[in-house]
């Protein structure tokens, strides 16, 4: 059967007091439900209905008709109404809407997209009762002149349904062997409320809503906090619109904004019941009096500037009235007991370097409020493949704050995404220009943070600006060392909490470390109030003081048992650890050195090399140039990670020329530890050029200065590293396995899995020379997950890139090729051209095997072309097979074609020839 798509009638049901049903009812609830489902089933299937979704008791059915979706209700209804139910009778309340929506395949389950119909339905069917059928104005044009015998369709005119912008006509179905008389709809007319009708539709907030709700329901007071713009008052309106039938005596909205002395809460909570003073009574006691008896949601909003007020005020009404429940708005919580904050998120934002497809990206909340929105501006508006990594940027940038991106989407009037986009630096000048009837601080931007730091008080305004210092977050070690006075000092404790209490800081848990961040517009507006300030240097050195110790600190422990957790310290402190460099180099070149020469191990570990090796050479070319600089020591240390990264990249040659400098410039400093590791980093590009005898000499020399110094981190790197050599220098198995075993002995003695993963590697390859294949999968595997479990992807890259030779070598060439296309996209996402290329020239050497010898040609042309642009030759090793494989396909195609296909190959880009091998390469 071809499921319906484009007009759709859909029918939405589900069961009328199903929760209360199932606590009372446990044990029958089961056989209950199974006997509904066969019902709603049966009906809907006879009248060629297509259920494409089912959520508890609740079903979703599409029609091609209206007519079916109609009569499918009916039977329904006559088979549920006539069912001997026990121990209670089932009733289920039915909606039904015609309107436009889009069939779609979603892990391979048929679905629809059509926000605005299905939505529609679903407020038809939630302002019935069970037994009850309604039908919209749409559905009731395509039925009116056939419906079934004696059936009548009953006009309950014009309602207005929650959330949905226009009233909606709504029509009862009715027959006279079904019951007819119901309580009135549960639409906003039935019930008391002062809520305001909104203009615009409430956009996603599913997830919060039903918290928010779950929370009113089971608490007195419950404050949604949040930044400005967070759409803290529209989430609470939502919320009060779902509540109202929850609340006898009705919900009621106080708008607190436009009210700037304390003492008058009191009469504007009057005036929102219709109340007076009288000469007896203050007004507190009058509204006490009137509210004590009362079931009642009240529902305080922006009390941020009242706050006092507000918590005195609140205090007295709960203790006074048992009946009474607050949901207040607020930027920081009212802080009395009982109180349940709730912090409301800003919308989900997509990435915007990595899509989804456009389906997908219009599903989540920030896009489409920006879509929303965007098209009341410019009515033609769509999100297109064009303009989609132009919205998401938008959005990101914007952090999903609702009224950041309502202001934008204003903007498409006069301008594209992409120059909103472009715009968003300067995005205080660009957002303003909100609705005249907003509140003024919801005009602009800048107004509404205006407000915010308004409210602070002086203390808390310095350390808000300071705080500004800091990119990507910041510790509370951190904020204390940077932020504090220079004398008497400042609880910089108490004032960030009060911060985070404000909405101005959040706090994130990740991996047993707290971290404070920023929405990023926040951050620039801290940034701009900041360099108002004459502290801005001061500032800025203590910033880049922190964090030279914090490198160094981390440094230590990147070699010991902690390095899992200053793994993921160090990926958190980029930003700051990028911000300090780029002072230091600005300010003191000496200090910028020190943190460049801290890092290459986290650098090179979790894939950063390139942009690692580019901030230490230039604070090494700094020193160097300055006048007079006597720090051999620390010049050693950075040409040593300079090596280091050299190698990680690729260019052995320069790795060698360094570490030779850096081992000399140790051998004339007292730092017997630094010589053992810069030995150690020296052995890697000797060995890959082939002067393996020298690289025994270095790793032999590390490992007695490392035995007498006590450094087992510098000893398990020269063993694991002596293992390879060893093995490929004279073959000799046992010694090479001896040295990796007692790598892999003082490692895990002292819990350095990063060194016993390299000594576990190393054992692999040394079950290769053996020939105990399966034992070097084990061994490589190994080595992997200990790679992984320390934050070492880069590592885990080389291990399954090393598994992908042997199995290419053993002629398993479609395992080597699954794991090469793994290896090659990995190699490229860290900026590793030369390992990009290698990986190439492999993919080549499996074409040739496979007799696809053009492909092959192109792909070493492609490699050949990487390699010297990057200056990355191969190793003595890599050359002797290359060139084998190139002889063998110059005898196999001939010369005109050999160079037309070389020539091609050589042209591709990088992104090029890795598209090209991923299609073109296979069995």
């Amino acid at each position: 059967m071809t499921l319906p798509s484009g007009t759709v009638t859909f029918l939405f049901t589900d069961i009328e007091g199903s929760t209360k049903l199932s606590q009372q009812y446990p044990d029958a609830m089961p056989a209950l439900l199974a006997r509904h489902h066969e019902i709603l089933n049966q009906a809907i299937e006879a009248h060629n209905g297509f259920i494409f979704r089912v959520i508890g008791d609740s079903f979703s059915a599409s029609f091609h008709n209206a007519n079916n979706a109609l009569h499918a209700a009916l039977d329904a209804q006559r088979l549920l109404h006539n069912e001997t139910w026990s121990p209670v009778p089932i009733k289920v309340r039915m909606g039904i809407h015609t309107g436009t929506a889009q069939l779609e395949i979603e892990n391979k389950e048929n679905t629809y997209s059509g926000y605005t119909t299905l939505a529609l339905t679903q407020r038809i069917m939630s302002a019935g009762h069970g037994g009850q059928i309604l039908l919209s104005q749409s559905t009731f044009d395509l039925t009116r002149d056939r419906l079934p015998e004696k059936a009548q369709l009953t006009d309950m005119g014009e309602r207005q349904l929650k959330d949905v912008l226009r009233p909606e006509h709504l029509y009862q179905l009715t027959v006279p062997d079904l019951p007819s008389e119901f309580a009135p709809l549960n639409t906003l007319e039935s019930f008391s409320h002062n809520l305001p009708a909104q203009l615009t539709s409430f956009i996603g907030r599913e997830k919060e809503s039903e918290e928010v709700r779950k929370l009113v329901h089971a608490n007195r007071i419950i404050t949604l906090t949040g930044s400005g713009g967070a759409g803290k008052t529209r989430l609470s309106l939502h919320v009060g619109a779902e509540c109202l039938q929850h609340f006898p005596d009705g919900v009621w909205f106080v708008e607190l904004a436009p009210v700037t002395d304390p003492a008058l809460i009191p009469q504007t909570l009057l005036a929102i019941f219709n109340l007076r003073e009288d000469a007896q009574r203050v007004p507190l006691e009058v509204l006490l009096d009137h509210l004590r008896p009362k079931t009642i949601l009240l529902m305080l909003d922006n009390c941020e500037h009242l706050i006092e007020a507000c918590a005195q005020t609140s205090e007295i009404l709960l203790r006074a009235c048992p009946k009474l429940k607050i949901l207040a708005s607020s930027r920081e919580a009212l802080g009395i007991a009982g109180e349940v904050p709730y912090r409301v998120p800003s919308l989900a934002t997509p990435n915007p370097e990595h899509l989804p497809s456009l389906e997908k990206l219009s599903e989540l909340d920030s896009i489409r409020l920006f879509i929303e929105r965007a098209t009341t501006a410019k009515s033609d508006f769509i999100l297109t493949k064009a303009n989609a990594s132009f919205v998401a940027q938008i959005c990101f940038r914007l952090d999903g704050i609702p009224l950041a991106l309502e202001l934008a989407a204003a903007r498409m009037k006069m301008l594209s995404p992409e120059q909103i986009a472009v715009r968003l630096d300067d995005r205080f000048r660009l957002l303003t220009g909100g609705a005249r009837t907003a509140l003024p601080r919801q005009q602009t931007l800048r107004a509404m943070i205006d407000w915010s730091y308004s409210l602070l008080s002086e203390p808390e305004k310095t350390l808000f600006r300071r705080l500004a210092v800091f990119v990507g977050g910041w510790t509370l070690e951190a904020a204390e060392s940077v932020c504090n006075e220079e004398r008497g000092g400042v609880d910089v404790l108490d004032l960030l909490t009060r911060l985070v209490d404000k909405s101005l800081v959040y706090i994130e848990e990740s991996t047993g470390e707290i971290r404070y961040h920023r929405l990023e517009t926040i951050r620039q507006y801290s940034r701009e109030k900041f360099f108002e300030t004459d502290e801005v240097e001061t500032i800025r050195d203590r910033h880049l003081a922190f964090h030279v110790k914090y490198a160094e600190i981390a440094e230590e422990h990147m070699r010991g048992r902690a390095r899992v957790a200053w793994m993921h310290r160090l990926e958190a402190e980029q930003d700051n650890m990028r911000t300090a460099m780029e002072w230091g180099l600005a300010r003191n070149s000496e200090s910028a050195l020190r943190i460049a020469a801290s890092l290459p191990i986290f650098w090179a570990s979790s894939g950063f090399s390139a942009e690692g090796f580019r901030w230490l050479q230039q604070a090494l070319e700094q020193v160097e140039a300055m006048k007079g600089y006597e720090q051999p020591s620390l010049r050693a240390k950075g040409l040593s990670g300079l090596s280091f990264l050299y190698m990680s990249l690729g260019d052995n040659t320069n790795g060698k020329r360094v570490a030779e400098e850096s081992v000399a410039l140790f051998r004339h400093s007292q730092d017997k530890s630094g010589l053992a590791f810069a030995l150690v980093v020296s052995a890697y590009p000797l060995e890959f050029l082939g002067e393996r005898l020298q690289a025994e000499a270095a790793l032999l020399e590390s490992i007695a200065i490392a035995r007498s110094e006590k450094n087992v981190f510098v000893l398990a790197s020269a063993l694991a590293n002596l293992t390879r050599v060893t093995l490929d220098l004279h073959g000799d198995i046992e010694a090479a396995e001896h040295y990796a075993d007692e790598a892999i002995r003082i490692s895990q003695e002292l819990g350095i899995e990063w060194t016993a993963g390299v000594a576990h590697e190393m054992k692999g390859m040394i079950a290769i020379h053996r020939k105990d294949y399966d034992e070097a999968r084990t061994l490589i595997e190994k080595a992997v997950n200990a790679y992984r479990e320390t934050g070492a992807s880069f590592n885990v890259i080389i291990a399954k890139s090393g598994l992908a030779h042997m199995e290419r070598e053993l002629g398993n060439y479609a395992i080597a090729l699954g794991i090469y296309r793994e290896t090659i996209v990995a190699f490229r996402d860290v900026a590793q051209t030369g390992a990009v290329a290698h990986q190439l020239e492999c993919f080549g050497f499996i074409a040739i095997a496979w007799n696809q010898n053009e492909h092959a040609l192109q792909l070493f042309a492609a490699a050949n072309a990487l390699r010297e642009k990057g200056g990355t030759p191969m190793t003595p090793d890599e050359q002797v097979y290359y060139d084998q494989q190139l002889v063998a396909l110059r005898e196999k195609i001939d010369l005109i074609k050999f160079d037309s296909v070389w020539s091609k190959g050589h042209t591709m880009t990088m992104e090029q020839a890795i598209e090209y091998t991923l299609e073109n390469i296979h069995e």
